[in-house]
């Protein structure tokens, strides 16, 4: 327990088990701000020991939070991000045009790791001979993930990362909520 204000350790707990907690916060009444990780076991606890008390995320999860929010967007929009991150040059008749350009390697994230290891586990049993349906099951996956994973045209490189189809681009409804309207300018 630390008194964020005096930058002062007020006591050290002998576990983290709400019960205790909320004990002290009965024993130590007064406090107005409870800062705290989102942890939802402590949320009733605190109700009940402290409720005029204000609870406010702690920094370092707010900071992690907003970094896997932000390294999940990054992933979802990474062709446009690559698209404009590196200008295209024209070649000049001097210059010899590469056939191939090569494919920048992704960054190892959870996202990309995690979406490899179901590739890998859907093929495999694939193999094995499992329905589409019955691999969804067994992986917690919708079939729509399953069947793509399924299709040989969709394979990861192994040199190159992680490489996935690009979106499909959405049905355009007769008339776009003015919100969509907006945001799609």
């Amino acid at each position: 327990m630390v008194d964020v204000d005096a930058g002062q350790v007020v006591d050290v707990l002998p576990d983290r088990a709400s019960e205790t907690f909320a004990a002290w916060l009965k024993e130590h009444p007064g406090a107005e701000i409870i800062c705290r990780d989102r942890a939802t076991a402590y949320t009733k606890e605190v109700k009940e020991a402290a409720p005029n008390a204000l609870e406010v995320a702690d920094r370092w999860h707010l900071l992690q939070n907003l970094s896997a929010a932000v390294g999940k967007t990054c992933h979802q929009h990474r062709n446009c991000l690559r698209k404009h991150a590196e200008p295209e040059s024209e070649p000049t008749v001097m210059e010899p045009v590469p056939m191939e350009l090569p494919v920048p390697e992704l960054p190892r994230t959870q996202i990309i790791e995690r979406t490899r290891h179901r590739y890998e586990d859907v093929r495999h049993l694939v193999e094995k001979g499992w329905t589409i349906s019955a691999i969804a099951r067994r992986l917690s996956l919708d079939r729509k993930t399953v069947r793509r994973f399924r299709d040989p045209r969709h394979q990861p490189r192994r040199t190159a990362g992680l490489r996935l189809p690009p979106p499909r681009p959405r049905r355009r409804h007769r008339r776009a909520h003015p919100a969509v309207e907006l945001r799609r300018r």
